[in-house]
């Protein structure tokens, strides 16, 4: 237990650098496995726009999960890249995540935690400093084709969260007001879990809801098949493709399995086979 309470002094320094914090408050520390899965269902689905998408490839990269004690109605629009409340957990170690297929798939590293309560989940898209304005590592590639009254749409897209998706602030007097941080951690997410020792924190990617919002037949008529999303702000399919990836309602899951202090890590992922 030692190694993981210098893991939770050194989360804690963290935080004083702008980063998170998680905290023991009157929880027991814990450590715990770390898995994501997709959604099988997303491979062919009706839109509620009424398009009909068949995704071939839809991939997205996690660099960290957390949870917070701290429920979502607590919230609100100027909250920070730090969400206020205690961290109740952190995950560390990038995962790309096929999100069409159900097969566990494991970060590379364990979590760790307190057993109070988490009501908030956050997922952050990047793959290093979360405040650094330049990160070119692809956070979502997916591929695919939509069909609507005998149309059809081929795309594709990579998106990263860089200098592209910098936002200018809304008040010049306050020019740190849009951090690029912002753009690259999806919170809150919904959650209502305790975690336990050497159980099994699950994140389960729903790829369909990336496209609840996504208007294919408002792709420019110059962007000739396969369409291609731009990786910034452009048309409405561009917009609401980066939008629903981001959204913290619909498209993300958290969920935890207790375990027995005998099950080891392999059989976690064994018993599925």
């Amino acid at each position: 237990m030692r190694s993981f309470v210098s893991g939770w002094l050194w989360a804690c320094l963290l935080w004083v650098l702008g980063g998170a914090c998680v905290s023991n408050t009157e929880g027991a520390l814990v450590e715990f496995d770390v898995a994501a899965i997709g959604d099988e269902a997303s491979k062919t689905f009706d839109s509620p726009l009424g398009y009909r998408v068949h995704l071939e490839k839809a991939h997205i990269f996690i660099g960290a999960l957390y949870l917070n004690q701290s429920a979502p109605g607590n919230y609100t629009l100027e909250t920070s890249c730090i969400l206020p409340g205690i961290y109740s957990a952190e995950v560390r170690g990038g995962l790309r995540v096929d999100a069409l297929s159900e097969k566990r798939q494991a970060f590379p590293l364990k979590g760790r935690g307190t057993t109070e309560p988490s009501r908030a989940g956050e997922i952050w898209l990047s793959s290093g400093d979360i405040h650094a304005p330049h990160d070119s590592t692809l956070v979502l590639e997916v591929k695919g084709e939509a069909s609507k009254e005998g149309r059809t749409w081929p795309f594709e897209a990579q998106l990263s969260i860089g200098e592209n998706r910098a936002e200018p602030p809304s008040n010049p007097a306050l020019p740190g007001s849009n951090p690029i941080c912002k753009q690259r951690i999806i919170s809150p997410i919904p959650v209502e879990l305790e975690l336990k020792n050497q159980g099994l924190l699950l994140l389960k990617v729903v790829p369909s809801a990336w496209f609840s919002h996504v208007d294919f037949s408002k792709f420019p008529e110059e962007n000739a098949p396969p369409y291609l999303f731009k990786d910034k702000a452009a048309a409405q399919p561009d917009n609401a493709l980066y939008a629903g990836m981001r959204a913290h309602s619909g498209p993300y899951f958290f969920s935890f399995e207790e375990r027995s202090t005998e099950t080891h890590t392999t059989e976690i992922f064994e018993e599925e086979k």
